[in-house]
């Protein structure tokens, strides 16, 4: 069964590096789900703005590069559970 988001949970959404400490992914806090796959988020990006909220980014297994200058910016509206590295030792 796959996995389903629940509020609260961690999440990685992609981000414009310019806002984001030159990483192109970030952080984010589940605020509400309308299906597993179907979500609202709270970004926390590198910096010391408040967080942004991005509502309906439904999942993907690998997130699209960021655009910042997209026209359509479909990037923002994807979300994608992050890796889990298990420790060899």
């Amino acid at each position: 069964m796959a996995r389903t988001a629940r509020v609260g949970d961690v999440v990685l959404v992609g981000v414009d590096p310019v806002t984001n400490n030159g990483a192109e992914t970030a952080p984010a806090i589940v605020t509400r789900t309308w299906s597993g796959t179907s979500i609202n988020v709270r970004v926390l990006h590198d910096n010391d703005v408040p967080p942004e909220w991005r509502c309906s980014l439904v999942h993907a297994d690998v997130l699209p590069d960021p655009d910042p200058d997209s026209p359509d910016a479909a990037w923002k509206y994807r979300w994608t559970w992050p890796t889990t590295e298990v420790d060899p030792a």
